[in-house]
């Protein structure tokens, strides 16, 4: 399984970890809250029963179940029909039902634990029996009479208790079947409130697997960005020995030939190509201890009459098979800089743009002010950098992938170089390009 392979399948297995303990949690969570709600109930209901047991609710509602009994009497004696007795009855009930009301809520803003609760007693079912005949003035079916509290519906409408009552009388016995209600979603947040800490934890327990999985693989994903760089850097620094190291060896085998010593030209010949080969090699050599020992280190920084520097730049610098194009704004400008590290930037995207443009293209160097900066251009008519590399390309070693085909030489130390020394001057380095029209790297000079 190669390693692509691998990282698919940690990042699967995550994914199913998460998933199936953000199940696990939120079963443990759905079910600590049920149990904490239930248990909230339970103490709500108890809280109740006690203030409905209390000799003033009592009276109360027997004072209630004497106005049903006077009803039904009258339904009895004066025969009506049996909305008409419904409508008594809430005639009847009215006054005694709305100070039980009002005695309850009352009673129950006393208790913090009970503030906002809304109760409703109701009559659901009104059997009357006479001489030995029944009638039923109210089914269980039908739209219960509610004769204390608002009639409400809600999600958190709970019953509390179902009473069945007998009136007896001389010859009238009346059998009261009676429900009592409360609705608590004023209290729903006492319910999250307790389990708060359970929630918590829960939730920082998922977030902290998320995190820490997170971590993994960045860096996970890092340590593989930096392996492949470390392979690329082997590979490009080999090849580019190759060659001169390969030069090396032959010139220094012709040299010991003894027709070779007999003939000083091409001894002389024979002994500058080593120095050359030998100056390719110390040039590699330097770009990699260039790159150690770089710094973020600002360097001394004086000022600099920057329109005449670039102008000298511009006409002492030769290019082999390129010209160098200059549009520098005339104006005089002073900044304070580092004419140096200035040129060393200038002389890596110079350099940088004649490696990557055809040979006899011209390349350009643009300069101009705005208001907060002074903008130093160096143009090619190069193949371009697609958009997806260019976040990448001022990174230590990198280089854009051509599959290994090497038809640039180099180590993809330049830009990073030309980065760190534009940090030095307090100025940004930055590229606009796009595949087949070139690139163009902008210093931006603090004004």
């Amino acid at each position: 399984m190669n390693k692509n392979h691998t990282t698919r399948a940690l990042l699967i297995a995550c994914v199913v970890i998460v998933s199936t303990l953000s199940f696990i949690q939120f079963y443990l969570v759905r079910n600590t809250y049920r149990l904490t709600r239930d248990h909230f109930y339970t103490e709500v209901k108890e809280e109740i029963v006690k203030v409905t047991n209390s000799p003033a609710m009592i009276s109360l509602a027997e004072q209630i179940r004497a106005e049903l009994r006077q009803a039904v009497i009258q339904y009895v004696t004066n025969p009506m029909s049996k909305p008409g007795f419904i409508k008594l009855l809430k005639s009847n009930t009215k006054e005694s039902g709305h100070k039980l009301n009002i005695y309850l809520k009352k009673m129950l803003d006393k208790k913090p634990n009970l503030e906002g609760i809304i109760y409703k007693s109701q009559f659901d079912e009104i059997i009357f029996e006479i001489n030995g005949k029944s009638d039923t003035l109210l089914t269980a079916p039908a739209k219960p009479v509610v004769f204390s509290g608002d009639d409400f519906h809600t999600a958190h409408t709970i019953i509390l208790n179902k009473d069945v009552t007998l009136s007896t009388g001389e010859d009238l016995r009346i059998t009261i079947r009676q429900s009592n209600f409360m609705d608590i979603s004023k209290q729903e947040n006492e319910v999250i409130k307790r389990m708060s800490g359970v929630l918590f934890l829960a939730i920082g327990l998922i977030a902290a697997v998320i995190i820490l999985l997170y971590l993994v693989f960045s860096a996970m994903i890092r340590q593989k960005k930096l392996a492949e760089i470390k392979t690329d850097f082997a590979n490009n620094i080999t090849h580019e020995l190759k060659t001169p190291l390969s030069s090396v060896s032959i010139i220094l085998k012709s040299i010991l030939l003894k027709e070779v010593q007999a003939k000083p030209a091409l001894l002389n010949d024979l002994l500058q190509s080593l120095n050359r080969q030998h100056g390719k090699i110390r040039q590699l050599v330097d770009s990699v201890l260039d790159s150690a020992m770089v710094t973020a280190t600002k360097v001394e920084q004086k000022e600099l009459e920057i329109t005449r520097f670039l102008q000298h730049y511009a006409d002492d610098l030769a290019i082999a098979n390129h010209e160098l194009i200059a549009k520098i704004e005339t104006i005089p400008q002073t900044l304070l800089t580092n004419a140096a590290t200035l040129e060393k930037i200038l002389n890596i995207l110079v350099d940088n743009a004649a490696k990557y443009s055809e040979e006899g293209v011209s390349i350009y160097l643009t300069a101009f002010k705005t208001q907060t900066h002074y903008h130093i251009e160096i143009t090619d008519q190069g193949a371009g950098i697609p958009l997806k590399y260019q976040q990448h390309i001022f990174d230590k070693f990198y280089r854009i992938p051509e599959q290994n085909k090497h038809t640039v030489k180099g180590l993809g130390l330049g830009l990073y170089l030309a980065k760190q020394a534009a940090l030095q001057l307090s100025a940004e380095l930055t590229v606009s390009s796009k595949p087949g029209k070139g690139s163009t790297f902008i210093i931006s000079l603090p004004v």
